[in-house]
């Protein structure tokens, strides 16, 4: 049998070796051509560099990469960056946006699927009943708890669940939308929020319809309205309009049915948007746990179920509903047994990454870590207890100054909380702070007029007598009430959990012991005062006080020592107080059944009378 080749066979049926050499002299001929191309774009280059010589010369001159030099010839990081600086500015701004602990999202479910107007079609057969199925219903937003998460990061901003699919003829339903499953951190708190787009009222969709009837007609428009909650079939709105007088017009009983069914749903979800959701996916919640946040818009009806012994042939079916549309707030909180807590380059980091196999950033300047990191420490037994690591917080942090409430939404979580304190630090300047600080040049002025009395009142004390300064002041102790007032200032209460205090940087031999003397002093004076004043709220411990060097890893064993003391302590009671919920949850019920055993006795009696 011979194969005929005709013009589009023949283009079709190419030899494999002949197709192989095509491509590779075409690839040849496109890469001499692109050398060529290279070679021309170079020399052209080339020349409109010999004439631009002496600009180019002024430019390198007057800029380092791209940053603009100062009078000192050194870059100046201060300036608008430009050319190779620019990428190296985004990537400082980008610096950290890996982590993210707060976002907005905008959940809708998925629309419900529209029901089918279809009838029986067999041979012999007249007049073959309705069978046309329903929509199926609209998928689900789903939040799944996932211990393997730990930032928002991948969270989209708006997720909106598959509809549903369409009935078919036959008696084929369809089948349900897919649920959209979006896995959220543990420690995640979810709270509804109002939606920012405005809802329009009923008087605006009222002018809505009317400016509608105007653009495509009466007619028109009422059929468009009809057309969004109902499937007609071919040619049903002529007939419905041009009724023979005494026949019923059933399809305005079924527009009834329908809106008292609209009109419940709508109570239904009215009643339910009056109390926002509020889900706390804490470390009590199981891995895998599912909260529903968007439910998924109910199937349309299929024509067999307007059938009535009076209506045999109904020749319309619903459209599905519109899903649950709802906007959330995501807001993370780190989930650990302890949080270390202090000031920028206090030693943070360090002291994580000597008890622990984390690697944060570490560098000698402030502000190094922007991100909580947490650290599991590992004990000889295979006991194990997480540490975090808190980006360092401010004089102003509980008034969001910086970035103080991203930094203490993670201390809430933590169970003890764990204060670093540079031991070494020697006296500071207390630093105005945007916000806290009020400072106008009024005070300015006045401070001109009254400088001498003003002089006195600012004198620092070293100033006045350095021998008594060193029995009163403490920069570490400063340090530590500024911890103390910031987080009482952030959530009352705060402070009066359980806690201990890391004298980092122990190793300065100049200053670090003197300072260690007078810091334990005023700590114990201060602790005994708060005891005082709060015998009822405040626990009956001393506050344990340990010198450390985590750079050179001495003494550390002794911090995580008394760490897991305290954190197995305070697991003890919160299995306890677990214990004795699910106890008096356990009587509860067994006092309802018996209730109800009580009175259905009581019933049963007195039917027999």
């Amino acid at each position: 049998m011979h194969r005929v080749m005709t013009p589009c066979t023949a283009q079709r049926w190419h030899h494999p070796a002949r197709t192989l050499f095509r491509t590779q002299a075409h690839a040849r001929a496109f890469n001499s051509l692109s050398l060529i191309t290279r070679a021309q774009d170079t020399t052209g280059s080339l020349d409109k560099d010999n004439n631009n010589d002496s600009s180019s010369t002024t430019e390198d001159n007057t800029h380092v990469d791209g940053w603009q030099r100062t009078i000192d010839g050194l870059p100046d990081y201060t300036a608008e960056p430009r050319g190779r600086a620019k990428g190296v500015e985004w990537k400082l701004r980008a610096k950290g946006r890996n982590f993210v602990d707060f976002c907005r999202i905008k959940v809708s479910g998925g629309q419900g699927g529209d029901g089918c107007v279809s009838f029986h079609r067999e041979k012999f057969i007249a007049f073959g009943q309705p069978n046309g199925g329903n929509g199926g219903r609209g998928g689900n937003v789903i939040f799944e708890a996932s211990s393997n998460e730990t930032s928002l990061q991948h969270i989209p901003h708006t997720g909106s669940a598959p509809r549903g699919v369409h009935g078919k003829g036959s008696l084929m339903h369809g089948h349900a939308g897919k649920d959209l499953i979006i896995k959220v951190p543990m420690g995640t708190i979810i709270r509804e929020v109002p939606s920012p787009e405005k809802e329009k009222s009923a008087e605006d969709e009222d002018e809505d319809v009317f400016h509608k009837s105007l653009e495509l007609g009466e007619t028109e428009a009422k059929d468009k309205e009809m057309s969004k909650r109902w499937v007609l079939y071919p040619r049903l709105a002529n007939s419905l309009s041009a009724l023979p007088e005494g026949k019923v017009n059933y399809f305005e009983e079924a527009q009834a049915w329908v809106a008292e069914e609209d009109r419940i749903v709508e109570a239904r979800r009215i009643a339910m948007s009056k109390k926002p959701l509020v889900l706390d996916v804490n470390e009590h919640t199981a891995d895998g746990t599912e909260f529903m946040v968007g439910r998924g818009g109910g199937g349309g009806y299929g024509n067999p179920h307007f059938l009535t012994t009076q209506n045999r042939a109904p020749k319309y079916a619903t459209r599905g509903r519109e899903g649950q549309t709802r906007w959330l707030t995501l807001e993370l909180k780190t989930i650990a047994d302890a949080g270390l807590v202090g000031l920028p380059n206090a030693g943070k980091s360090t002291f994580l990454q000597a008890v622990s196999n984390a690697h944060p950033a570490i560098a000698p300047y402030p502000f190094t870590t922007l991100n909580p990191y947490i650290g599991t420490v590992d004990y000889s037994d295979s006991y194990q207890v997480k540490v975090a690591d808190i980006p360092g917080l401010i004089r102003g942090a509980h008034m969001n100054i910086g970035l103080g409430h991203s930094f203490l939404r993670h201390v809430e979580r933590s169970k003890v909380l764990v204060y670093v304190i540079d031991i070494a630090a020697e006296f500071g300047i207390k630093r105005k702070v945007k916000g806290v600080d009020d400072w106008t040049p009024e005070e300015d002025l006045e401070q001109e007029e009254t400088k001498d009395g003003e002089s006195e009142a600012l004198k620092s004390p070293q100033d006045e007598d350095p021998n008594a300064v060193n029995a009163e002041y403490s920069q570490p102790f400063e340090d530590w009430k500024t911890l103390l007032d910031e987080l009482e200032a952030y959530q009352p209460g705060l402070t009066r959990r359980p806690s201990m205090i890391i004298a980092n940087k122990a190793d300065v031999t100049e200053v670090a012991p003197k300072n260690l003397k007078l810091f334990q002093k005023l700590v114990h004076d201060e602790w005994a005062k708060r005891r005082v004043a709060n015998p009822s709220t405040t626990e009956n411990y001393d506050i344990e006080i340990v010198p450390v060097s985590a750079k050179y890893k001495k003494n550390i064993v002794k911090v995580t020592s008394i760490l897991r003391e305290i954190v197995e302590k305070e697991k003890a009671k919160d299995s306890a107080a677990a214990a004795r919920k699910e106890q008096r949850e356990r009587e509860e019920e067994e006092e309802a059944l018996a209730f109800k055993a009580t009175r259905r006795n009581i019933m049963n009696n007195s039917s027999n009378e």
